[in-house]
C-alpha cells in the first residue's frame, strides 16, 4: 500500500530546521523583537504586520507558509498579513491523493509547479492571475473561537474588502467566497498550537479552462454538458469590474480595510525578516521542496488485501484505505486517511493512521472514537463521527463473486428493515464512488438499506477482459445482478439504476418479475439515437483529447481504457441495437418511476415514451427541467424526493399492483 512518506513540519531540536533557527536567532538577532519588544507585541495584539512577497513558485510559497507559522510559535514575528502570488502551479491538499487530483504529465510538460499544500481542502490551480492572501496570528488576537467561527469571520471580512471594490462577494460555507452563487475565492487553514495559518486566493484575472487541464476535477464536479459553462462555476475581478479592474495595490487595500473592519484589527506595512526567508529557504530545501513530501500520498493499489469506502459529507469527501494482514485478514496492517476536509492540527489525522496500524479490523470503529476522545481536534463542518463512519465503511466493505467476477460494494443500514432493500445500479463510466452522497441521502429519506457496489470493470472491482461484448447489458440483468442479490441477501429489492444501470434494472425487473418490488430508473435507454451516437463521438474526442480519460482515472485508475473502450464497441457501429433488452422490458410488471432531464444530452423523451408504451404496469414519470443525463448528480433534492415518494407508495400499496402476464 502507498503510504504518507511521514513529513514532520515542525522542526525537532536535532532536525536541520532547528538548527538553522538556532543560528538565525544568535546571528540576526538585530532582525528579530527582543523581550521587551515581545511584551510591547503581547499589548497591541490587534496590531498586523502586512507583508508582500510577490511571485514565487508554488513549493517556495508553501515553505514560506510554514516558515511563518514556525516563527510565530516562536515569538520571532507578530501577527502577519501576507500577501503572495504564483507562477503556474498546481497544488494539493495535504491530506489529498496526488495521483486522483491532478495530471501529472500535462502539468510536467506545460512547465506547471506541482506542489502539496500544508492546509486541507481540494486541488487548485494558481498562477499570475490570482493573488493570494494569508494571515498568521495567535489564537488569542481575535478571541477565543473554533476553525468554523474563524473561518466565517475571515471570510465576511475580506467580502467586506472586496464589496469596497464594487465587488458584490458574500461569504458561502464551508469556506468559498462568492458572487451570485460564482466562487471568485476559495479559503482554508488550521491551528497549530495557539497559532493560527489561514490562507485564501482571490481570482483576478483567471482562465478555468487551464484549471481544467491541469487538474482531475472530480466527474461529478463537471459533467461533460458542463464542461462549456465552466466560466459559470467561478468568475474574476476582471469579469465583473472589466475596464474599472483596479491595480494591485488598490485591491491589496481593500482586503486589509475589509480586515481591519470586520475582524477590529490594526494593519501596518512592514518588512519581511531574513530569519523567514532563511527558515524558508531550509524549508523547502530539506522537506516542503522536495518530491517526497509532494508525493507522499498516493493511490493503494486494488488487491485482496485492501479494504477501501469513500464518503461525502457537506464539510468534504473522506476516503479509507486498509490494507489488512494476518491469516484471516483480520489486522490492520496499514490505514490512510485522505480527501479534501481540514482538520486543525493536520497531523492529526497522521496520529489516527498510526493508532490503527496494527489493530483488530473489528475494533476499527472503537479506536477512532477512543483516539479523538483524548486527542484535540477541530474541524470545519465536520466531526470525529464522520472519520469514524468512512473508516467503519471500509472496515465493512464487501467483496463477492458475481458470474465469475469478483465485486466490491457496501451496505447502507436501514431504519425501517420492515422495507424492501435499494439496490444502486450505477452507469457505464459509473461506480460506487461517483454516486457521491446520494446513497446516504437515499438511505434517510427512505428508511430502507441500500446496497450500492462496483459493477464488474468499474471502481475497486474486477477489470474488464478483452473482447468487450456488445450484450453486456443483457449478461449483468440476467447473469450477474441475480448472484449479487443472492450472495448479498438483498431479497425482492426495488432496484435504482442510472442509464445503462437503468437499463439493467429494468431487463432484470422483467426477466425476474417474482424478484423484485419495484423500478426506479434514472435517464433510463432502450436504443440507440442520433442524439445518443453524436453524444458519444463527443466523449471519445473528450477522451482521446480532452481531460475525460484522466477525470474517470481518478476512480477507476488501471480500468479506464477498458472501460471506456466497452463503451465504444458497445454504443458505436452502423447497425442499430437495442442489446436484446426490449422483450423483457416488455414484460416488467413491478411498479416503475422512470425520471429524465430535459436536456439529456445522450437521449431525448422518445425513450420515455417507448417505455411506456412496452412496460404493461403503470408508469410514473419525472421529468426534471434543465438538467442533463446525470439528474441525481445535477437536482439530487429532486431526484430524491420523487424517488421516496414512489417507494412510500410501493411499500404501502397505494400503486398498481404487479401486472399478472407471462414471466
Amino acid at each position: 500500500m502507498a503510504t504518507r512518506r511521514r513529513a514532520t513540519l515542525r522542526p525537532t531540536r536535532s532536525s536541520p530546521i532547528a538548527a538553522t533557527f538556532a543560528t538565525c536567532a544568535a546571528n540576526c538577532g538585530a532582525g528579530y523583537p527582543n523581550n521587551r519588544e515581545e511584551d510591547a507585541m503581547a499589548s497591541s495584539a490587534k496590531s498586523f504586520r502586512v507583508i508582500d512577497t510577490g511571485i514565487r513558485g508554488g513549493r517556495a510559497n508553501i515553505a514560506f507558509d510554514q516558515a511563518l507559522i514556525d516563527a510565530h510559535k516562536a515569538r520571532r514575528i507578530p501577527d502577519t498579513i501576507r500577501f503572495l502570488r504564483f507562477r503556474p502551479s498546481a497544488l494539493v491538499g495535504i491530506h489529498q491523493i496526488l495521483s486522483h487530483e491532478v495530471r501529472l504529465d500535462y502539468c510536467r510538460s506545460k512547465g506547471i509547479e506541482i506542489g502539496r499544500r500544508i492546509t486541507g481542502g481540494g486541488g487548485l490551480y494558481l498562477d499570475e492571475g490570482q493573488i493570494g492572501w494569508e494571515l498568521v496570528f495567535g489564537r488569542s488576537s481575535l478571541g477565543a473561537m473554533d476553525l468554523t467561527e474563524t473561518t466565517r469571520r475571515i471570510c465576511e471580512s475580506v467580502a467586506l474588502g472586496l464589496n469596497k471594490l464594487g465587488v458584490p462577494a458574500r461569504y458561502r460555507p464551508r469556506n468559498d467566497i462568492d458572487v451570485d452563487g460564482r466562487k471568485i475565492s476559495g479559503t482554508g487553514g488550521f491551528f497549530d498550537g495557539d497559532t493560527l495559518f489561514y490562507q485564501g486566493t482571490l481570482l483576478i484575472d483567471f482562465d478555468p479552462e487551464q484549471m481544467i487541464a491541469a487538474l482531475k476535477v472530480p466527474v461529478e464536479k463537471l459533467a461533460k454538458r458542463d464542461l462549456a459553462s465552466a466560466r459559470q462555476r467561478v468568475v474574476s475581478m476582471r469579469e465583473i469590474l472589466g475596464d474599472h479592474l483596479p491595480d494591485l495595490a488598490t485591491i491589496q487595500q481593500a482586503l486589509l480595510d475589509g480586515l481591519a473592519e470586520g475582524l477590529g484589527i490594526v494593519p501596518q506595512w512592514g518588512e519581511v525578516s531574513m530569519h523567514e526567508e532563511e527558515l524558508a529557504e531550509q524549508l523547502y530545501r530539506d522537506e516542503i521542496g522536495s518530491d517526497d513530501f509532494v508525493e507522499m500520498i498516493d493511490a493503494p493499489e486494488v488487491d485482496g488485501s485492501l479494504v477501501s469506502a469513500t464518503l461525502t459529507r457537506r464539510g468534504g469527501s473522506l476516503r479509507a484505505d486498509i490494507r489488512l494482514e494476518g491469516p484471516d485478514r483480520g489486522r490492520i496492517r496499514e490505514a490512510l486517511i485522505t480527501g479534501d476536509f481540514f482538520v486543525t492540527p493536520p497531523r492529526v489525522i497522521f496520529d489516527l493512521e498510526a493508532a490503527l496500524r496494527g489493530a483488530e479490523l473489528a475494533n476499527a470503529g472503537s479506536i477512532v472514537e477512543n483516539f479523538f476522545s483524548r486527542t484535540s481536534a477541530d474541524f470545519v463542518n465536520l466531526g470525529p463521527p464522520d472519520i469514524r463512519d468512512v473508516v467503519v465503511a471500509a472496515a465493512r466493505q464487501l467483496s463477492f463473486v458475481a458470474a465469475g467476477r469478483r465485486l466490491r460494494g457496501h451496505w447502507l443500514a436501514a431504519t425501517r428493515p420492515e422495507r424492501p432493500p435499494l439496490v444502486l445500479l450505477h452507469d457505464a463510466l459509473g461506480c460506487a464512488r461517483l454516486w457521491r452522497d446520494f446513497p446516504e441521502r437515499l438511505a434517510a429519506a427512505t428508511g430502507c438499506s441500500v446496497l450500492v457496489f462496483d459493477r464488474w470493470g468499474s471502481g475497486d472491482s474486477e477489470p474488464l477482459e478483452l473482447p468487450h461484448s456488445r450484450q453486456y447489458l443483457l449478461a449483468e440483468a440476467l447473469d450477474a445482478l441475480p448472484e449479487v442479490l443472492r450472495t448479498t441477501g438483498a431479497r425482492r429489492p426495488i432496484l435504482v439504476g442510472h442509464s445503462d444501470g437503468a437499463a439493467i434494472a429494468l431487463t432484470f425487473a422483467g426477466a425476474f418479475p417474482d424478484e423484485v418490488s419495484g423500478v426506479v430508473a434514472i435517464a433510463p435507454h432502450l436504443f440507440r439515437e442520433q442524439r445518443t451516437v453524436d453524444g458519444i463521438a463527443a466523449q471519445i474526442r473528450d477522451f482521446e483529447h480532452g481531460d475525460l480519460r484522466a477525470r474517470l482515472a481518478r476512480y477507476h485508475g488501471s480500468r479506464t481504457d477498458h472501460l471506456f473502450g466497452r463503451l465504444v464497441d458497445a454504443w458505436t457501429g452502423e447497425e442499430a441495437r437495442d442489446w436484446g433488452i426490449k422483450p423483457y422490458v416488455g414484460r416488467v410488471r413491478a411498479p416503475v418511476l422512470a425520471v429524465q432531464g430535459s436536456e439529456d444530452e445522450f437521449f431525448t423523451h422518445a425513450q420515455l415514451e417507448t417505455l411506456r408504451a412496452l412496460v404493461p404496469a403503470r408508469i410514473e414519470t419525472c421529468v426534471l427541467e434543465g438538467c442533463g443525463h446525470a439528474p441525481h448528480q445535477q437536482a439530487t433534492s429532486a431526484v430524491i424526493a420523487a424517488a421516496a415518494g414512489f417507494i412510500d407508495r410501493v411499500t404501502a400499496g397505494n400503486t398498481v399492483a404487479a401486472v399478472p402476464g407471462s414471466a
